[in-house]
């Protein structure tokens, strides 16, 4: 009976091998087909314009410190992660990583979170929240 369940086990196991395998492909790359310029740009899914219909790229890094922030130019739907780098020899350049928030939500500047626009920080105030990102690596001392 062992000798049995072994064959049929390495039959099944060689059969798998030889079988071609089936590659599934991205759902949203499926159905949207190719991304827009902007959605290139930016790295953003091919998808996202049906979240937000017209995206823009206009936001800049540059001589920005590390941190969150909301993309005014896209109604804060969209927002960067800057981050400033220092290379060995003296070089400087600033990365950008993009993202787009949620079907019906913003992102709210203030508390670096995407969230309903009712409840977040009006879009046209986002850039005097920019300061939020001083914060970031600012450690308190411990209390004796």
């Amino acid at each position: 009976m062992n000798s049995i369940a072994f064959v049929i086990g390495l039959s099944l196991i060689a059969l798998s091998c030889a079988l071609p395998s089936i590659r599934v492909g991205r759902q949203a790359d499926e159905e949207t087909g190719t991304r827009t310029a902007a959605e290139e740009s930016l790295g953003l899914p091919s998808n996202s314009t049906s979240i937000r219909e017209s995206i823009v790229d206009t936001f800049d890094c540059n001589g920005r410190i590390y941190g969150y922030y909301a993309d005014q130019d896209n109604g804060c739907q969209v927002f960067h992660v800057c981050m400033p780098i220092v290379y060995a020899d003296g070089r400087q350049e600033t990365s950008r990583w993009s993202f787009i928030c949620p079907e019906q939500t913003v992102f709210d500047q203030a508390f670096l979170v995407c969230a309903r626009p009712e409840d977040a920080t009006p879009c046209e105030e986002a850039q005097t929240f920019y300061n939020v990102n001083e914060m970031f690596g600012v450690t308190t001392p411990r209390s004796t």
